[in-house]
């Protein structure tokens, strides 16, 4: 290390080659300059671009707006420095929030917050990876306007005990699904890699306030990749999905989102039906089989889609392969008004 007596000593602040010393609450602080070791990864890249562009962008605020986030920062406290917590300063606060903001899919916000609010802390019971499964289980839900943000490695060794650092986005707002969520395909376009069995993966999770742009506390943990078939075990199989990639010609729908339960005869719908000329009936084809035990008759509400109509009428929905092997499901009118363009949704129980 390398430290000059014009910035170490008497209350000077400033820079000199790799240290800098900065004043904070009457105490002289040094500090190294860290050098990004590895790969930089593409999410990274994004962060401090975005970082950049959103320090800029302070100095375009007006004097009151700028005057709101200094009396805001006030009242809230940085990272504590030798059990000290540090102050923050109006630009400081902004940065951070509007930096939690946009890696989180959320715009900026020019005008300071009336208050800061505490954000719950993240919890879930399990994290399950494979090469083919990013899966979080047992998720503590939060309502509104809080999104369960997910960073994750990539696989490392499992020697490593220490690689919270290389985690990146994985997903700005998690669906926890009856405290489920299913990451697999963000994973791998994120990261750019499968996870690699017996390698290491570093995970964090935390709540954001999108109405703010606070955080919660960050929970960091981590897990060994397993196989598929040990990790199907763990969460008791993969549940079966299927939406638009999965649409054949001959479908009368423009939006599907069609979810199976796990251990249960439960079907969940998210389906814009186009419906058919002459006939109260939808089909879709789907060209990849359904799950096992699956086929038979389901009942499922639909609503007409039109502006200011609420008319509900339910379908009967026969689950099953078709004799040249396409895998279908076709809706036909049961009871009620059935509107088309119609909206197939909610909870049907197969029987």
């Amino acid at each position: 290390m390398i430290a000059l007596p014009s910035i170490a000593f008497g209350g000077f602040s400033g820079s000199a080659k790799d240290v800098t010393a900065r004043q904070v609450g009457g105490r002289s602080i040094l500090s190294v300059r860290s050098w990004p070791t590895g790969q930089t990864t593409s999410a990274q890249v994004v962060r401090r671009a975005s970082m950049s562009k959103i320090t800029k962008s302070y100095k375009t605020l007006s004097d009151e707006q700028m005057l709101a986030w200094e009396n805001l920062a006030k009242h809230t406290s940085g990272q504590s420095i030798f059990g000290q917590k540090a102050e923050l300063s109006g630009i400081n606060l902004y940065v951070r929030l509007n930096v939690n903001r946009v890696m989180a899919a959320e715009s900026m916000i020019l005008d300071a917050p009336e208050s800061l609010n505490s954000v719950p802390s993240a919890s879930y019971r399990l994290a399950v990876v494979s090469p083919s499964m990013v899966i979080f289980q047992g998720i503590k839900h939060q309502p509104l306007p809080n999104k369960f943000v997910v960073k994750m490695s990539a696989a490392v060794s499992p020697g490593i005990s220490n690689g919270w650092s290389k985690t990146v986005i994985i997903s700005p707002n998690a669906e926890d699904d009856w405290g489920e969520a299913d990451l697999t395909t963000l994973y791998t376009k994120t990261i750019g890699l499968t996870p690699v069995v017996g390698q290491k993966v570093f995970i964090e999770v935390y709540w954001m306030n999108t109405a703010t742009g606070e955080t919660g506390q960050e929970v960091r943990g981590s897990t060994i990749c397993l196989t598929d078939e040990e990790a199907a075990a763990l969460v008791g199989g993969s549940r079966a999905r299927y939406t638009e990639e999965d649409l054949m010609p001959g479908s009368t729908v423009t939006e599907c989102d069609i979810e199976f339960t796990t251990g249960a005869p439960v079907i969940f719908f998210d389906v814009l039906s186009q419906g058919m000329d002459g006939v109260a009936q939808s089909e879709i084809y789907v060209d990849k089989p359904w799950p096992e035990n699956s086929r038979g008759t389901v009942y499922v509400l639909n609503r007409e889609k039109k502006e200011n109509s609420y008319h509900i009428g339910v379908l009967n929905g026969v689950i099953k392969e078709t004799y040249d092997h396409k895998n279908s499901a076709v809706f036909n009118a049961a009871a009620g008004t059935i509107g088309k363009p119609g909206e197939i949704f909610g909870a049907g129980i197969l029987v």
